[in-house]
């Protein structure tokens, strides 16, 4: 949305954790090994897997909610 404010993001949320959601979200076969184990160092592997996990539902609702939207435009 555009009136969604980022910089509640900036703030909450370290760089190299942006670089790793947005890598993850939007370009998942741009994603390293290198990208991986520089975000949260100190949270274990099954933790980072966990998140991979979320990240990738949440890539996948997304994208269910964007079909939707534009099977209900072609209906109406």
């Amino acid at each position: 949305y555009d009136d969604y404010d980022y910089g509640e993001v900036n703030q909450l949320l370290e760089r190299n954790l942006k670089i790793y959601i947005k890598t993850v979200a939007c370009y998942p076969e741009k994603t390293t090994k290198q990208i991986y184990t520089q975000f949260w160092r100190h949270f274990k592997h099954s933790e980072k897997v966990h998140i991979n996990l979320l990240l990738l539902e949440a890539r996948m609702q997304a994208a269910l909610l964007y079909a939707l939207r534009a099977v209900t435009r072609y209906m109406t």
